[in-house]
């Protein structure tokens, strides 16, 4: 496991625990109802949607490093450019990270990073952690934030380690906070919305298992032993239990008499109840429930409805991934120097070739991108001998530096 490079070094931060047995026959142990976890949650397709749709879609924007020289906006190269573009571990693409410390918050509240560093202190490599279990606290005397985190061993003793991190060595996101340190994750936000969705799951389950049957109540005339109680409700579940039986007709005999108990799927308005969920997640995340497969489709256009979604949904996400990388992985003289991180959501608003052209087209119009600048939007080379570095503009159409020396039109 590559966490053991972090957590298996002499470091005197590093804390080696044996695994208690306790702890290990209650992480096996099955869940009761009232609990939620992971395994539960994301069983819940409502759910598992929310959190494909939410990691996915952070995960697969590009982060371009950009540098602010006066009123210019440059796209430049920095050391950390591989790191955030190709491989930011030798086991992880920018991609596999972002996802995972989106994942982490969106379940437990907070995802974190680990910043390795080289022996210069230049950064070499980004880690991210398990979020589960964590500790945050002050050092006393220095007033220095903390964190712990604790995992299990690959060695025959299951014991646990655990290391100290200081809050600058980690990048830090939160699904959801309300007082600047702890986050809030779904796991916690929408326990009540899970618990019912996943017992109507089960429930559903149980129905179809029992051939779409609801349950009822044999009488039999007089007085019956329990062992004549059994023998019946064992035939009677013997014909009639499993899909293979269902809408098998029942001869009963001897004044006896079945009475149907409980309500129907319609009459419990099952589909109902798992709709609301699918609004409640909706509500949750800020996920349009149309992406949840859920609610009424919307009579805007798709580009319109994508546009909603990130920016109403993603936009908050995104401002504090590049707020917290920027000012973690640039040193002080680095942001002085205008060095600051751009996540790229132009790459979920890619329209189709007509609504590009005319966008495009507009842009180049109005003089705020050249001809190469939208070739490389295309990931096509520039016009040879810079012939699409020019701006134009509706002056009689012509270049900005001709309009504004009062020169007539090409």
């Amino acid at each position: 496991m590559f966490l053991s490079r972090i957590f298996n070094n002499k470091d005197p931060a590093t804390i080696y625990q044996p695994k208690e047995m306790k702890d290990i026959e209650a992480f096996f142990k099955s869940f009761s109802e009232g609990e939620v976890n992971i395994d539960k949650a994301e069983k819940l397709s409502t759910i598992a949607g929310a959190h494909r749709i939410l990691t996915n879609s952070i995960a697969s924007l590009p982060v371009n490093i950009m540098r602010k020289i006066g009123g210019e906006r440059q796209n430049v190269d920095h050391y950390l450019s591989t790191m955030l573009k190709l491989r930011s571990n030798p086991y992880m693409t920018p991609f596999m990270i972002k996802k995972i410390i989106i994942s982490q918050g969106f379940w437990h509240g907070t995802g974190f990073c680990y910043i390795g560093r080289d022996t210069n202190g230049r950064i070499n490599e980004l880690i991210p952690l398990p979020s589960s279990g964590h500790t945050r606290y002050i050092y006393p005397g220095t007033g220095i934030l903390w964190y712990s985190f604790s995992v299990e061993s690959e060695n025959p003793f299951r014991t646990v380690l655990t290391r100290k991190f200081m809050e600058s060595e980690l990048l830090i996101y939160r699904f959801e906070c309300y007082d600047g340190f702890e986050g809030r994750g779904i796991l916690d936000l929408a326990k009540e919305a899970i618990i019912t969705d996943y017992m109507a799951q089960g429930y559903q389950k149980k129905f179809f298992k029992n051939g779409a049957r609801i349950s009822g109540i044999v009488e039999l005339p007089g007085e019956a032993s329990d062992e004549t109680r059994e023998i019946v409700r064992k035939d009677f579940e013997a014909m009639a239990h499993g899909m293979d039986n269902a809408y098998r007709v029942a001869v009963l005999d001897l004044g006896m008499k079945y009475t149907q108990l409980g309500l129907s799927q319609s009459d419990s308005q099952f589909i109902e109840t798992r709709e609301f969920t699918v609004n409640e997640v909706s509500r949750f995340t800020g996920i349009p429930a149309y992406m949840l497969q859920g609610g009424k489709q919307s009579y805007q256009s798709n580009e319109q409805q994508q546009l909603d979604f990130v920016m109403n949904t993603l936009t908050p996400h995104i401002v504090q991934i590049e707020q917290e990388w920027a000012y973690k992985l640039f040193t002080e003289r680095e942001r002085t120097e205008g060095y600051y991180l751009k996540l790229n959501e132009a790459a979920l608003l890619r329209g189709d070739n007509k609504t590009r052209a005319e966008y495009y087209q507009k842009m180049v119009g109005l003089g705020i991108y050249n001809q190469d600048e939208c070739r490389a939007l295309e990931d096509m080379s520039p016009l040879p001998d810079g012939t699409g570095s020019d701006y134009w503009m509706s002056k009689n159409y012509d270049t900005i530096n001709n309009i504004k020396k009062g020169n007539n039109p090409k």
